[in-house]
């Protein structure tokens, strides 16, 4: 199951540049257990979620602190009912699902122009969306 440290995991490998074989080799583990923490189908203990970090040159915590903002910011969501206010219901600003993720690492590897067709799309779709009463 993807979880918030898979993502995680991901980011701060992509914003190192590095592989994850090039991750794998400094923890001195087999690439395949370091894909597993990646794509969710295991999870790394504190010790080796530790060793990750020093990696990647940050903060343990930093692993941590996304599944907690995601955790709290999924229960906001569901005490906090239904927005009043119209246009705060234009861009959700919720839980970031499984898909939303996946779909920021497809933008993350766009070309600066394909990123701005990308934003442009988006937006048309949105306002198409609005003007329909979807």
């Amino acid at each position: 199951m993807y979880s918030m440290i898979s993502y995680w995991l991901k980011f701060y490998r992509h914003e190192c540049g590095l592989t994850q074989q090039q991750v794998a080799d400094r923890l001195k583990i087999e690439r395949s257990t370091y894909t597993y923490y990646e794509t969710g189908k295991t999870k790394p203990d504190i010790s080796t979620l530790i060793k990750i970090a020093k990696v990647f040159d940050i903060n343990y915590t930093a692993l941590l602190e996304g599944v907690e903002d995601e955790l709290e910011t999924a229960i906001a969501d569901i005490h906090s009912g239904p927005a009043d206010d119209e246009d705060s219901s234009k861009y959700r600003t919720h839980a970031t699902t499984k898909y939303e993720v996946e779909l920021l690492f497809v933008v993350r590897n766009l070309t600066p122009k394909q990123r701005k067709e990308v934003m442009n799309l988006a937006k048309q779709f949105v306002t198409e969306n609005e003007n329909s009463g979807s």
